[in-house]
C-alpha cells in the first residue's frame, strides 16, 4: 500500500471540467474534504436538482477503504506470495 505506484500525482482535477470545455455558467465543481462536507452535498436542495454537469472531487484519507475490500487484498497478497 505505500509502494510509490500507489501515489498520485498532486493536479488540480476539478479543472478537468475546464479542460473538456464545462464553463462556470453550466458546469459546478466541488471539493469534498469531510463526511460532514459530504452530508451537506447530499442535503442541498440545488446540489439535488442538478440542472448542469457536477463534479465533485472527493478527498479520502490514503488507507480508508471498505472492510471486505482490505480484507480481499489481505488475501490476494497472501496467494501470490505462495507463487
Amino acid at each position: 500500500m505505500d509502494a510509490v505506484y500507489n501515489d498520485i500525482a498532486s493536479w488540480s482535477f476539478k479543472d478537468i471540467v475546464n479542460v473538456f470545455g464545462g464553463a462556470e455558467k453550466n458546469a459546478k465543481t466541488f471539493q469534498i474534504r469531510t463526511k460532514d462536507q459530504v452530508n451537506e452535498l447530499l442535503e442541498d436542495k440545488h446540489f439535488n436538482a442538478a440542472e448542469s454537469l457536477q463534479f465533485v472531487e472527493l478527498y479520502i484519507p490514503k488507507k480508508d477503504a471498505p472492510r471486505a475490500l482490505k480484507l480481499t487484498a489481505e488475501a490476494s497478497a497472501k496467494t501470490n506470495a505462495r507463487q
